[in-house]
């Protein structure tokens, strides 16, 4: 069907014959029909969304199996579900019943709406356009809005989207008209479902919003651990016992810098909407409790902020940035007075006890009344009781540290910065999620295919098969497959190493980018892997170069769509990123043409989950640099790597000033991971030379169309 001649030949207005793009859909089809696992490693270009779209859509057409496809963007899931799957149904001329799930909170949320509040002329102008556009949008979500961009939408979207802490939809008044209802019942009704790697793993927790489903296709594939490491992970903070303030009713803004919004807590409902409901004896009672709950905030209040400052980290790592800094139990947390953590865990219990009592109250009360209105109040102050309970437990967790597959940290402001606890977080997240992954995501299909551009190392894949709990089943059948790019990587690209000297890093570093900006004039993407290091280089550029607006960097210029928006935006711009930009952005053609590497992406060593991983892997005998940091640090390489070429027409630069690169007796697997080996330079100026030369030489013409799907 996707061979030439077949039916895809004729009506897929984009098709054109890859023997790869051929290969990958065959084996998903013949993975599906034999059931376990694989793993498809395929390059950019490939067209890897109709490889798995086709034989995905046939299953549930023939045999009317469920299939969800996963996509850890959802960026990506909307291109699936709005272009490309309807194409494909179109040019085969068949239709099934699909649908897009995405999480409760990217839905608008038809109570709150009613009672959302705005402030100021631009919030409320957005307000109105949103109450029309929910009105006329039969889906509801919200990255459908066509204001989305727009600052006033961005504070109005928290007020008006469906919370998944206070939502209980399934005995909402407003059900019928509840577009994450919808979506819920239209993904039980769908062959296929598009949705994304969170609600995957979310919904492989019992109970979760996604039906059950017979094969299942993630995309973007290496990101699944650490969606799923961040779904498992626990952490408290100030914010967090704020947001479960404002559910009470502490007269704060609901909006970092917004307006105070007294009177919208649960406190404020009972006392408006129930105690005149009341006989004289039941309404003293129910006032003195909801006094009591909300003398309760600023007690609880000072007892999260002596917490908060007893477990402030006081390292010396902490002078200069706020690290991650360990901790193996409650003393070594917080020292020998425990009574900061008895008061805090006092004031979780008391406000759950509290809550939960004041919602029998309200049930009964509601009960002689008659109003629809006293059940969505009772359910909400049990649901937020629950919240305090939770609370209370992660409290309990993570200062007891006693889990020993978990590893546990805090966060804080370093003391140059004096916080009063005020920025400190305390998180704790298994050492390993491989059980996990197999018990939410990959067990619950018949078959599974995974696949994105990285998958190995080295050609090796046992890293991503050791991490996802796939190693060590004889039951489970994992197949491993990689496929070829399409492009001809080796004309398109110049790799250079820096083997010159690195005396002062950052001088250096921006002297290198600052060299190529001016010679060129050619857009940068420069990749850090810590946020000091990309400072101090920008420190240096902005000197070099004082006023320039193309200079960019993520964070002090915005967050990185943001930065990236305005990157694209600018010829010969230069972006400086760290984290999210080493993947999953797409700059093509002119938009990037150099891309420079600060250095190789290892994790820093005494990184908590690192350091854990570790000790761990050393009992078992096993290296953890070797077999864990090189491997990662590979995955990630490639990555970073990937941004440069997009396109069949693209051409770049790749700069990368670790001279580990030339020099580290464990170079192998990245140069391996290079489609052209790297000319070692040691002056920038020569440097910039030979790149500007490479951009002069007329390219070689290659004719490769647009894949049949998105890479």
């Amino acid at each position: 069907m996707i061979a030439p001649g077949g039916r895809l030949a004729t009506h897929w207005p984009r098709y054109e014959d890859r023997a790869a793009q051929r290969s990958l859909a065959v084996d998903v089809a013949r993975a599906f029909e034999r059931g376990g696992t694989l793993l498809a490693e395929a390059p950019t270009g490939i067209g890897k969304s109709l490889a798995y779209l086709l034989p995905a859509t046939l299953a549930a057409l023939e045999t009317g199996q469920k299939v969800v496809i996963a996509t850890c963007t959802k960026s990506l899931q909307d291109q699936l579900f709005e272009r490309d799957l309807p194409a494909l149904l179109e040019a085969l001329h068949v239709s099934i019943p699909y649908a897009r799930l995405k999480g409760k909170q990217n839905y608008v949320c038809p109570k709150a709406l009613e009672t959302a509040f705005a402030t100021g002329a631009e919030e409320t102008e957005a307000l109105d356009e949103l109450m029309r556009w929910a009105l006329a949008d039969a889906e509801g979500d919200l990255d459908r809005f066509p204001g989305t961009d727009a600052e006033a939408f961005r504070r109005l979207r928290g007020r008006v989207a469906a919370d998944p802490q206070a939502c209980a939809a399934a005995t909402c008044k407003k059900g019928r008209e509840c577009p994450w209802v919808a979506a819920r019942r239209r993904a039980a009704e769908a062959r296929l479902t598009i949705v994304n790697h969170a609600l995957l793993a979310l919904s492989g927790d019992g109970g979760g919003p996604l039906p059950e489903f017979d094969l299942l296709v993630v995309d973007e594939a290496h990101r699944l651990e650490g969606v799923l490491l961040s779904q498992l992970e626990r952490s408290i903070s100030r914010h967090r016992f704020e947001e479960a303030l404002r559910l009470v009713g502490s007269g704060r803004s609901a909006v970092p810098g917004g307006a105070p919004a007294p009177g919208r807590g649960l406190a404020a409902r009972v006392k408006g909407l129930m105690l005149p409901l009341f006989d004289a004896a039941r309404r003293e009672q129910a006032a003195a409790e909801v006094e009591r709950l909300l003398e309760r905030v600023a007690r609880t209040r000072a007892a999260m902020q002596r917490f908060f400052e007893a477990v402030e980290p006081r390292g010396a790592r902490h002078e200069v940035y706020g690290a991650r800094e360990r901790y193996r139990s409650a003393r070594e947390l917080i020292g020998a007075d425990l009574d900061p953590l008895e008061q805090v865990l006092s004031e979780c219990g008391g406000f759950a006890h509290a809550l939960a009592t004041l919602g029998a109250q309200v049930a009964e009360g509601g009960s002689r009344g008659g109003m629809g209105a006293v059940e969505d109040l009772a359910a909400e102050l049990e649901r937020a009781a629950a919240v305090w309970r939770g609370l209370g437990e992660d409290v309990v967790a993570l200062a007891e540290a006693a889990d020993r597959d978990w590893v546990y940290w805090r966060t804080g402001a370093p003391p140059a910065r004096p916080s009063a606890g005020r920025g400190i977080e305390l998180h704790g997240a298994p050492v390993w999620v491989g059980g996990e992954a197999r018990r939410r995501v990959l067990d619950r299909a018949r078959a599974s295919v995974l696949t994105s551009a990285t998958l190995s190392a080295g050609g090796d894949f046992r890293f991503v098969v050791e991490r996802l709990g796939l190693a060590g089943d004889d039951t489970l059948e994992v197949l491993t497959r990689t496929y070829p790019s399409p492009f001809p990587l080796e004309r398109q690209m110049k790799a250079f190493v820096w083997t010159g000297p690195l005396a002062d890093e950052a001088r250096d570093i921006a002297d290198i980018v600052a060299t190529l900006a001016e010679r060129t004039g050619r857009s940068q993407l420069v990749l850090f892997t810590a946020h000091e290091r990309l400072r101090r280089v920008r420190e240096r550029l902005l000197a070099r170069f004082p006023g320039d607006e193309r200079l960019l960097a993520q964070e002090w210029d915005g967050s990185a769509s943001r930065v990236s928006e305005r990157f694209r935006a600018r010829r010969g711009a230069v972006l400086l990123g760290v984290q999210n930009l080493w993947e999953g952005v797409d700059f093509p053609g002119e938009h990037l043409e150099i891309l420079v590497m600060a250095k190789l992406p290892f994790s820093v060593p005494d990184d908590p989950l690192v350091e854990a991983r570790g000790e761990r892997l050393a009992e078992r005998g096993l290296d953890p640099f070797r077999d864990d940091s090189v491997p990662e640090a590979v995955l990630r390489f490639r990555q970073g790597v990937g941004r440069l070429i997009r396109r069949a027409d693209d051409r770049g630069v790749l700069v990368v000033c670790d001279p580990r690169l030339a020099t580290a007796s464990y170079r192998a697997p990245f140069l391996a991971a290079l489609p052209v080996a790297p000319r070692a330079v040691s002056d920038a100026e020569t440097l910039a030379e030979e790149a500007a030369e490479f951009f002069e030489e007329p390219a070689h013409p290659v004719i490769v169309p647009p894949a049949g799907g998105a890479a």
